[in-house]
């Protein structure tokens, strides 16, 4: 082959190579490729930026591991860093507890979250603990320190997911299982941060009413030390009760008491006095209330306008939000068979009064309850009436004594808020939180139920949304596909 035919074919063949690089199929071939490989990285870049960032979202119908504003409220107001040692086996993590403990060290850069495994460290809880509780833990328990002052407290992961027990037969409640992690850690790390405890006397040896399991596990959780009190047999109100409790006394105080509380509340005592419907005059405990300017009238009041529930004297008040006590109650509130409450037109000046919870001017009190009639009789007084009060005595400059005053202490028993269906506990636990001696932010966080809730639709609804999923959407993307194929197509 002469050397021209050949130099002939060799620049036949680069111009064609060089060609098929500059055709329409290659750019559209290179166009393709280089926006598959954009894409790849764009996702590698996206999942790297969104895998260090939290986005999850708590669908949970009760919120189950979301961190009330409560606990972010104590977290925020924390002076010192706490650590979370949670003590569970790689691969033997309880769910439901490690996602809330999870939640802590983002709602706050003052909480650590550690895991250490109990296996591989068997003497770290020694470090803690009494020799009996560090004997004793299991998985998914949790060790809460206090950096600064190594304070630490215990909390068993049989306290914090757990089920209901029937007791007269020993035996668990079907699908009764409670969350309890973010009351139980949260008050963990009030107890650690505290250097401060509020102690609480509840009086006794006046027919009172128990004060129920419910608030005495609010103000377990609160870190408060409870004790009861037999007064008459006592000098005085002990010089370390930070606040007094009357809870329902049925049957009045003596005039000797009445003195005590008196002198105690006078040095600059708080207290809270829960008042029960009854037939029994009690004059010395309305002596007490009336030095506060308020005035217990006897019989039971009733409500005719709109905030009523179920029964005329079972009255849903209308709250001040503007108060302390009231602006965190957030749900309903009912007051069983209160009795009425009024300020004392003589009251002293150095008095402030807060009426924060009232009735409709169309509430009366019925005097005589044993007529059985609900409606309104000769004699009965006009509301309105008041249904939680608050009292400031101002002492001097320094020093003052306060007074919460409820018109029924049946509100805050274990019948009427054990099912968590109303607010009533959020009034008791913000009255004690105002009277409160502790240097940290106290609150009580709710059990949460772990019960399913299933949502029901009607037939017509059903039928909806299976033509929408088996029809309408398949339908649909059959429409786009084919016409995005016709027109590449037609190209």
């Amino acid at each position: 082959m002469s050397r021209e035919l050949r130099t002939a074919k060799m620049k036949k063949s680069s111009g064609g190579i060089k060609k098929s690089f500059t055709n329409k199929k290659f750019k559209s071939g290179a166009y393709s490729s280089f926006i598959t490989i954009l894409v790849i990285a764009i996702v590698v870049v996206v999942n790297l930026v969104f895998g260090k960032l939290d986005l999850s979202s708590d669908l949970s119908s009760n919120s189950l591991f979301t961190l009330s504003k409560d606990t972010k409220k104590a977290l925020k107001s924390a002076k010192n860093s706490v650590t979370l040692y949670y003590l569970v086996t790689d691969g033997k993590e309880t769910e439901y507890i490690e996602k809330v403990l999870d939640q802590y060290p983002k709602a706050s850069s003052k909480v650590k979250l550690k895991k250490i495994d109990p296996v591989v460290n068997p003497g770290f809880a020694s470090k803690y603990l009494s020799e009996s509780e560090a004997g004793s833990v299991a998985q998914n328990d949790v060790i809460v320190v206090n950096d600064s002052t190594k304070n630490s407290s215990y909390v068993q992961n049989t306290d914090m997911y757990y089920s209901n027990t029937d007791y007269s037969s020993y035996t668990q409640s079907s699908g009764e299982y409670y969350l309890d992690v973010e009351g139980k850690i949260t008050s963990a790390i009030q107890k650690v941060l505290a250097e401060k405890k509020t102690k609480m006397y509840i009086l006794k040896g006046h027919d009172e009413q128990e004060v129920g399991t419910t608030m005495s596990t609010s103000f377990s959780k609160m870190n408060i030390d409870t004790d009861e009190l037999t007064l008459y047999s006592e000098d005085k109100v002990p010089s370390d009760c930070d606040i007094l409790l009357i809870n329902g006394a049925t049957k009045d105080i003596s005039k000797e008491e009445k003195n005590k509380i008196l002198a105690y509340m006078k040095k600059g005592g708080n207290a809270v006095i829960n008042l029960q419907y009854g037939t029994k005059d009690t004059p010395n405990l309305r002596a007490l209330l009336k030095y506060y300017g308020l005035n217990e009238q006897i019989g039971s009041v009733c409500e005719t306008q709109g905030n009523y529930y179920n029964y005329v004297n079972s009255v849903i008040p209308t709250l001040d939000s503007s108060n302390e006590i009231a602006s965190g109650v957030s749900g309903v509130v009912v007051m069983p068979s209160p009795v009425g409450i009024s300020k004392f037109k003589g009251a002293r000046k150095s008095l402030t009064i807060s009426e924060f919870m009232t009735t409709s001017k169309g509430s009366y009190l019925k005097l005589d309850t044993s007529s059985g009639k609900a409606a309104k009789e000769k004699g009965d007084i006009d509301g309105p009436f008041a249904m939680g009060v608050s009292v400031t005595d101002k002492i001097d400059d320094n020093k003052s004594a306060k007074l919460v005053v409820y018109a029924s202490a049946y509100a805050f028993s274990d019948d009427v808020i054990s099912t968590n269906q109303l607010d009533n506990g959020s009034l008791f636990t913000n009255a004690v939180k105002s009277l409160s001696n502790s240097d940290v932010e106290e609150t009580s966080i709710n059990a949460k139920s772990l019960s399913y809730t299933y949502v029901s639709l009607t037939q017509g609804t059903q039928f909806f949304w299976a033509t929408v999923i088996i029809i309408i959407i398949p339908v649909g993307l059959l429409i786009t596909g084919f016409a995005i194929w016709f027109s590449r197509r037609r190209k």
